[in-house]
């Protein structure tokens, strides 16, 4: 609530976000393997860090980049490996 009244900018790309079929999530990262790219599709990267602009024990990765919530997430990496990320629980328990 607090992100959809800091300014009307904000609320117009939440609108914009919610409204979205899917989202491209444009990863900083290269895994190395399939592991690692299940990996970061699943959940991405992330770390309690004291990165630029955030206080300390903020998580910080390519967690950030993700609406987990979205039916359908694409997630591009630097490298070129891609993956992607679903919300399941409509069909949780059908098989």
């Amino acid at each position: 609530e607090e992100l959809w009244q800091a300014s009307e900018e904000n609320a117009s790309n939440l609108r914009r976000i919610d409204r979205a079929i899917f989202v491209l999530c444009l990863d900083d990262t290269s895994p190395s393997s399939q592991a690692e790219t299940a990996s970061n599709s699943l959940h991405g990267t992330s770390e309690l860090s004291a990165a630029e602009g955030y206080a300390a024990g903020v998580q910080v990765g390519t967690c950030m980049n993700r609406w987990y919530d979205k039916s359908l997430s694409i997630i591009v990496c630097q490298n070129g490996a891609a993956g992607i990320n679903f919300e399941h629980s409509v069909i949780d328990g059908h098989s």
